[in-house]
């Protein structure tokens, strides 16, 4: 399947060069495999710009509990979609940000998932000492461009640089990982963090780093950008359990406590804010927020407790995380006003995937800096050191001898060592005796089939259960692709392998997140499909009447506009 589609890419590319703003396509041109139809917009001027929002993590949950005004507003205003979803697993970030800019379900894209089966070489030869060919896709960045490219389709930034090469696109993410599966090899600017020397200031910063990183954003050491690092013991109240599984080492994640060079959220606004203010010209703006995320992985998502003792601090919790990110989301829809592009700028707000509390949870609780890295993963990756600390729930399927590498956070998921039916076959029953395990899934081909019976007296309630009825299938099989996991154990709500707030499966807390467009002359009248995450690019290549020239797995869909006119 990979080569076949390598080869339509190599003719799609010539098309892509000369790409030019289209009229409204049908829905087979801009959906590809999801199809579609084509009502029409009439005669309107079309965005020339987007910006797309990601705030990892967010799931409806998480904005209706914690009263997240900005982001309520832009759903009321907006075009939302009531019932959206991610819609594929892993529902982890490294997949999600790749999968919104591509309109690819992660079958298609080249990786699946936090694990990765190198089956066509693309990233070199394995070591002679490690054959398995397995890696950890969040320690990538370039090499996700490698397996993108591989793939061979284009991104959003390749079909913006198309349709105007005078302008740009820049993707702004703390997280490496993010930024460069989000912006693609397309993306003019990538920018993202990385180690800094000493300031003559002192102590250790983290600095703004990527691909071609504007001169305003780098800055001089210490300036703006430069984020302070390396805190002699763990920052704030996060060398506790259970955050110290997942703890701070520095500002990139949450906003801290110098005015002069706040990180997080904060970072990430200033840095896009700064884009539109010293570009000339620019079309598109993809940025993370990365704070939510945090706050949720080391303090169990929506069951946060908040501060405690003599040492919290509000900062690195929920509360303050999802004030924080609001705020941000605000400031970027107001800088857009400011500059009075915001009719000609198509806004979409997302997430990357949910959060699932685990109130359940069978990971090992160990008050050793990092130490959830060892219930996230279980074997010998080749970009990566050894976990071979497992957690005692994974013991049965360790103890057959045959895991390569495997993957827990809301769901479990193996690459086996030795993929024979028969060794396949131990596996699942191995899993299927693992704790709080709803179904075991086993792949063929271009789907998985269940091995196992549903456990369904583990599902506390008749939504949890229509949900797995309804959806289970659907997304286990979007991860069916010969570089994804052999064998997946899907979990019921509420529960985890890894850290107390986590990602990754087919609970609603994971799956049920906002997908909102705004800006663009849009109406406030919501779409109620099901959208979801792989249909934000065909429909934002048909809101700005860009002819896609390559298959997606995305769904087109028509963003209903309100009656104005354009000065």
């Amino acid at each position: 399947m990979t080569q076949r589609r390598t080869r339509t890419f190599a003719l799609a590319t010539a098309a892509a060069l000369a790409l030019c703003l289209a009229g409204t396509q049908t829905g087979a041109e801009a959906g590809g495999r999801g199809g579609g139809h084509d009502h029409g917009h009439g005669q309107v001027d079309r965005p020339t710009k987007v910006v797309v929002i990601v705030v990892d993590s967010l799931s409806k949950e998480i904005v209706e509990k914690y009263g997240m005004g900005n982001v309520e507003a832009l759903m009321d205003e907006g075009v939302d979609s009531p019932r959206s979803y991610v819609g594929h697993t892993g529902s982890v970030t490294v997949v999600t940000h790749n999968v919104i800019t591509s309109g690819q379900l992660p079958q298609h894209m080249g990786w699946t998932d936090e694990g990765y089966r190198d089956v066509d070489g693309v990233l070199g030869d394995p070591e002679p000492a490690n054959p398995d060919q397995l890696y950890i896709t969040s320690n990538m960045t370039s090499d996700l461009l490698k397996l993108q490219q591989h793939a061979g389709y284009p991104k959003l930034a390749d079909y913006l640089g198309a349709a105007d090469p005078t302008a740009k696109t820049f993707t702004i993410s703390p997280k490496g990982y993010a930024g460069y599966a989000f912006g693609g090899a397309g993306s003019d600017s990538i920018i993202t963090f990385g180690s800094g020397p000493e300031c003559t200031t002192g102590g250790s910063w983290r600095k703004p780093t990527g691909i071609n990183v504007p001169s305003y954003i780098l800055g001089a050491p210490c300036s703006r950008f430069w984020v302070h690092s390396g805190y002699p013991a763990y920052a704030y109240d996060t060398a506790k359990l259970p955050a110290i599984l997942y703890p701070l080492d520095s500002d990139r994640y949450v906003t801290g406590k110098d005015l002069a060079h706040q990180g997080g959220d904060v970072w990430a606004a200033d840095a896009a804010i700064e884009v539109m203010r010293n570009e000339a010209s620019w079309n598109g703006i993809f940025v993370t927020l990365p704070g939510v995320d945090k706050a949720a992985h080391m303090w169990g998502g929506t069951a946060d407790l908040g501060p405690t003792g003599a040492d919290g601090d509000p900062m690195t919790h929920m509360v303050a995380a999802t004030a924080e990110a609001d705020r941000q989301v605000g400031r970027i829809m107001a800088e857009l006003e400011a500059q009075d592009v915001l009719d000609d700028t198509l806004v979409v707000l997302t997430a990357d995937h949910g959060s699932v509390a685990g109130k359940t949870f069978y990971g090992k609780e160990v008050a050793e800096r990092d130490y959830g890295y060892n219930n996230w993963y279980y074997g010998d990756p080749e970009n990566d050191g050894v976990y071979d600390k497992p957690q005692d729930a994974l013991l049965p399927l360790v103890a057959t001898g045959n895991v390569g590498l495997s993957y827990s956070d809301s769901m479990v998921r193996v690459w086996l060592k030795d993929q024979s039916p028969a060794r396949v076959q131990e596996a699942a029953a191995a899993m299927g005796t693992m704790p709080s395990v709803t179904a075991v899934w086993s792949r063929h081909g271009d789907h998985f089939d269940r091995v196992s019976p549903v456990r369904w007296d583990l599902m506390t309630s008749g939504g949890e259960r229509a949900w797995f009825a309804r959806k289970a299938q659907e997304l286990v099989d979007t991860q069916a692709a010969d570089y994804g996991p052999d064998l997946i154990a899907t979990l019921p709500d509420d529960t985890t392998y890894s850290v107390k707030g986590d990602h990754g499966g087919i609970q609603r807390a994971a799956q049920q997140i906002p997908i909102v467009f705004a800006g663009a002359g849009l109406s406030s009248r919501d779409l109620h499909a099901e959208v979801r995450s792989v249909d934000i690019m065909p429909t934002i290549l048909r809101a700005m009447g860009i002819r896609p020239t390559f298959p997606m797995d995305g769904i087109a869909y028509d963003l209903p506009m309100a009656r104005r006119s354009r000065h």
